[in-house]
Order: C-alpha cells, then sequence, then structure tokens
C-alpha cells in the first residue's frame, strides 16, 4: 500500500462512508451530524455538496437510477433525487423513535437494506449503556426484520466474496462478528465474536477486498488488516487519529479512501493533525469488493 494521501479536505466533524459509483466515477460520503451529501470526482478534484436538512445521516448509497441516492436519515430510510434535491421516505424500521439515530446502512446482492440504530446520545457524556438501538434487515418484499435487538452500536456491514459470512463492528464492544450467510434468505445465524480488537483501539468503519481481506478503522490513527483466516497481516499507521471509515473505488477498485473526523479537536490540535475531517486515499495491491447498489422498483 502507498501512503496516505489527503483527497478531499471537507473539515467536517465527522466525515463517513465512502462509496465508490462506477457509472457516475464519483465518490459519495457523507457529513454524519449535518446530514450533507459529498460527490467527489478523483480526476478532477471536483466536488459538490447536497444539504439534505435531515438531521444525521447514516449512509449515501447509489440506487439503479445514477441520480438517486438511498439515505438513512433521522426520520427514516430515504430515495434522495440529486436532480430535485427532494426525498421519498421507504421505510422506518426505527417506528420514529426521536431518542435514536440511523448508524451504518448498506444493501446485500440481493437488494436486501440492512441498517441500524444507535442512541443519539452516543459519544456523549449523557451516553448510558441502557440507551439502546437495534439491527435491521428490510428483505426484498420490504418486510422488516429484527436481527439483534438491544445493541449500543454496530458500524460496518460487509460480506464476504461468497456471501457466505456477513461482517459488522461492534464497536461499544471492541469486537468483529459475524453472521453466517444465505443469499436466498439473509443472516442464519446470530452474531459470532470473531476477533477481540480493544488491544488496538476502537473500531469503527471496515472494507473488504476480492481476496476478503478485511480492513479495520481504529480511532486511534490506525487500520488493521486482516487475511480472509482472520489473521493480522498489517497494522497501518494513519495520518490522523480519528479514522472512521473506509471504501474502495477508481477504474480498478484499488483506489482505497478513508473518511476521518475531528471530532472534539480543537483548532490548537487541529495544527498536528492536517485533514482531520477530510477524506485521504492510497493505492492497494488487491482490487476492494464493489458496494451493492439498492435496485428501485
Amino acid at each position: 500500500m502507498t501512503s496516505f494521501e489527503l483527497a478531499l479536505d471537507t473539515n467536517v466533524t465527522l466525515l463517513e462512508t465512502p462509496i465508490w459509483d462506477r457509472r457516475m466515477k464519483s465518490l459519495y460520503c457523507t457529513d454524519l451530524f449535518l446530514g450533507d451529501i459529498y460527490a467527489f470526482d478523483p480526476d478532477t478534484g471536483a466536488h459538490e455538496r447536497f444539504a439534505t436538512d435531515g438531521g444525521a445521516i447514516g449512509s449515501a448509497i447509489p440506487t439503479s437510477d445514477p441520480n438517486r441516492l438511498l439515505c438513512a436519515l433521522d426520520y427514516g430510510i430515504c430515495l434522495y433525487d440529486l436532480t430535485t434535491r427532494k426525498f421519498t421516505r421507504l421505510f422506518d424500521p426505527n417506528g420514529g423513535n426521536k431518542n435514536n439515530r440511523y448508524n451504518d446502512t448498506r444493501v446485500d446482492a440481493w437488494g436486501r437494506i440492512f441498517a441500524s440504530t444507535v442512541s443519539k446520545l452516543y459519544g456523549t457524556a449523557d451516553y448510558r449503556p441502557d440507551m439502546r438501538g437495534d439491527f435491521y434487515m428490510i428483505d426484498i418484499d420490504g418486510s422488516v426484520k429484527t436481527i439483534v435487538s438491544g445493541i449500543n452500536q454496530y458500524n460496518a456491514i460487509v460480506w464476504n466474496a461468497q456471501n457466505t459470512e456477513l461482517f459488522v463492528i461492534d464497536t461499544f464492544n471492541g469486537k468483529l462478528l459475524s453472521f453466517d450467510y444465505d443469499i436466498e434468505r439473509g443472516p442464519v445465524s446470530g452474531p459470532k465474536e470473531r476477533l477481540d480488537l480493544t488491544g488496538i483501539g476502537t473500531p469503527d468503519g471496515m472494507s473488504i477486498d476480492i481476496d476478503d481481506t478485511i480492513y479495520i478503522c481504529h480511532w486511534a490513527g490506525k487500520i488493521s488488516v486482516w487475511n480472509k483466516s482472520l489473521e493480522l497481516v498489517q497494522i497501518i499507521d494513519f495520518p490522523v487519529d480519528q479514522v472512521c471509515c473506509g471504501g474502495f473505488g477508481g477504474e480498478d477498485m484499488k483506489d482505497f479512501y478513508v473518511a476521518t473526523a475531528r471530532y472534539a479537536y480543537s483548532e490548537e490540535q487541529m495544527k498536528d493533525r492536517r485533514g482531520a475531517g477530510g477524506l485521504f486515499r492510497a493505492k492497494v495491491e488487491t482490487a476492494g469488493m464493489a458496494d451493492h447498489f439498492y435496485p428501485i422498483k
């Protein structure tokens, strides 16, 4: 892997979920707290910001229509039209719970939506461990199933190349979890603890390449790399401390993008953390797995 360079200096409190749209040659990422969406053109360096005004945002995922994104906002999982800049609400498994927000959201190879919820107070001094959320699956027929109830915070949702395992990060407990997976049915087991990551630093986002190598971002200035047998391959030192979430992009899917945060940093602290709250990029040898798009019916 080449060293990381600052690709886009968004300078936001917490940047999340870089997802590549190969059709548009655009990388989407999100400002978690403001709910804004960034569309970044790596060829020109240009970017556009879409202000959603929907509160916190969990993800912005391309769909079968290149002009619409699947977004998880405070009031539900919606389609966002990049042309009209208007929303159509599709689902709200959170049931209007004003105490929680949607966190990471992803789509599987069949078009199912997976989303977790977390307390809006998570990460603050007022948070209590009994403030719980849930991990949901919205099936292709629109039915909602609670996969795990009573979670503190799940981050990152990826599948292996064979679609036989689903992985999530249990950030609160510092674990990598997996579920046995059947592409025709979804998860067919409960969560299994696969790795204890507490010795490296708080884990957040996760990415997977075509060889099932997993890259885990840690809020400790680290990215840990694990092979398909979940043996530690490498720990990469990152240019800034708060490393949020990675994603692969580019024509060959060998550009590894990493979103970062500047959460609670003072201006003095930022002097030594150039680019914190922005998007970084490095070149990798093995292509990453492309994210699945949501099929609009």
